[in-house]
C-alpha cells in the first residue's frame, strides 16, 4: 500500500501544474531579462501575433520597462499623445498616428490596440511605474507641406527616431521597448536608428526580430524551432550558425555569412503558413476627411499614380496580398 501512495504521489509531481508550467517557454520572460543589461530592447513590429500586447499586459513588464517607442507617431503630437497615455479625454488621438510620413499607418490597427491597451494598463499603476508611449517619427505638420520641398525635412526618420530615444530615454537614464521596422534596428544597420545611437551608447540594445518564414527549407526548419512563442537568442543556437540566406533579408552578405546580422533574438510566434496580416482600420478606411486629406498629401508631394501614397493603390496591395502573411 504504501509502494502504491509512493507511486501516485510521484506521479501527481509529474504532472503538477508548478511543473508544467515550468517546462513552458517564457518568450516574455526571456526578453525582459534582456534588460538587466541593455537599456533598450528593439523589436521588429506590427507584430504577427498576441506576443507585445501579451508583454505589456504582463505584470513583470512595467518593472522593467518605463517607455514603449513607436515607429507610428508624429513626435510633433508627443503631447496630446502623453494626455490620452495619462488617461485624459482628448479629441483627435488619431492623429497620431495618421499623421506620420508612412501613410500605412494611417491604417493601423496594431498602433491604435497598443495605444489604448497602454492607457488601459496605466489606470492600475502606481505613478512612478506608469508607462510612457513615444512618438518618433519626425514631426511633420501636414498642413504646411505643399510640396516636396516642404516634407524633404522630414525624411530622415532614423534620425528622428534615434534623437527621441536619446533625448527622452538613454539621457534620462530609462528603459525602453522600441517597436520599428526591422530595418531601423540592426546594429550593423549603418544610418539605421540603432546603429546611430550605439555608435555613441555602445551595446545599449538588444534586438529582436520576427520569424515570418525562412527562405528556403521552411517546413524543415519550423519543425526545428518547436513550439511556440519562443525568443530564441542568435550567439551560441543553432539559429546563429544558420547560413544568412535562409533569413529573409533586404541586402546581401558575404558568402559565408552565419545568422541573422545585426539581430541578437529571433521570436517564433508559429509557422509563417498560419501567421495573419494586420488587418486595415475599418475606421480609417471610411473616414472620407481623411481619404481626401491623404490624396492632397500624395499630390503635394508629386507621388507616382501607382506608389502607396495614394489609398486606392495602398487599398489594392492589401487587396490582392490575402489575410495571410504568405497570402
Amino acid at each position: 500500500m504504501r509502494l502504491l501512495m509512493a507511486v501516485l504521489a510521484a506521479a501527481m509531481l509529474l504532472v503538477s501544474p508548478a511543473d508544467a508550467t515550468q517546462q513552458r517557454p517564457d518568450p516574455a520572460g526571456a526578453l525582459l531579462a534582456a534588460y538587466d543589461s541593455h537599456a533598450i530592447v528593439a523589436k521588429s513590429s506590427p507584430d504577427v501575433g498576441p506576443f507585445v500586447f501579451d508583454l505589456v499586459r504582463d505584470p513583470r513588464f512595467p518593472a522593467r520597462v518605463n517607455d514603449v517607442v513607436v515607429e507610428c507617431g508624429n513626435a510633433r503630437l508627443q503631447p496630446l499623445l502623453d494626455a490620452y497615455i495619462a488617461g485624459s479625454a482628448v479629441d483627435g488621438i488619431s492623429r497620431v498616428w495618421r499623421d506620420t510620413t508612412q501613410p500605412s499607418c494611417g491604417f493601423s490597427t496594431f498602433y491604435e490596440q497598443l495605444f489604448a491597451l497602454i492607457r488601459q494598463v496605466n489606470t492600475t499603476l502606481p505613478a512612478s511605474r506608469k508607462i510612457r508611449v513615444l512618438a518618433a517619427d519626425p514631426p511633420v505638420d501636414w498642413s504646411r507641406v505643399q510640396s516636396p520641398a516642404d516634407l524633404e525635412p522630414f525624411l530622415d526618420r532614423d534620425a528622428s527616431i534615434a534623437s527621441v530615444v536619446k533625448t527622452q530615454v538613454l539621457q534620462r537614464n530609462r528603459k525602453a521597448l522600441m517597436l520599428f521596422g526591422v530595418g531601423h534596428l540592426t546594429h550593423d544597420g549603418g544610418s539605421a536608428a540603432v546603429a546611430r545611437l550605439e555608435r555613441e551608447y555602445p551595446g545599449i540594445a538588444y534586438v529582436v526580430a520576427d520569424h515570418r518564414g525562412f527562405t528556403s527549407d521552411n517546413a524543415r526548419l519550423e519543425q526545428r524551432l518547436g513550439q511556440w512563442p519562443a525568443l530564441v537568442p542568435m550567439k551560441g543556437s543553432w539559429l546563429g550558425s544558420l547560413e544568412t540566406g535562409y533569413f529573409p533579408l533586404n541586402r546581401e552578405y558575404p558568402p559565408g555569412t552565419r545568422g541573422y546580422p545585426g539581430v541578437d533574438a529571433y521570436l517564433y510566434e508559429g509557422p509563417a503558413d498560419l501567421l495573419l496580416r494586420e488587418p486595415l482600420s475599418a475606421r480609417a478606411v471610411l473616414d472620407t476627411e481623411y481619404m481626401a486629406e491623404l490624396r492632397r498629401r500624395a499630390a503635394a508631394i508629386d507621388a507616382p499614380p501607382d506608389s502607396i501614397e495614394w489609398p486606392e493603390t495602398f487599398f489594392e496591395r492589401e487587396r490582392n496580398s490575402g489575410v495571410l502573411l504568405r497570402g
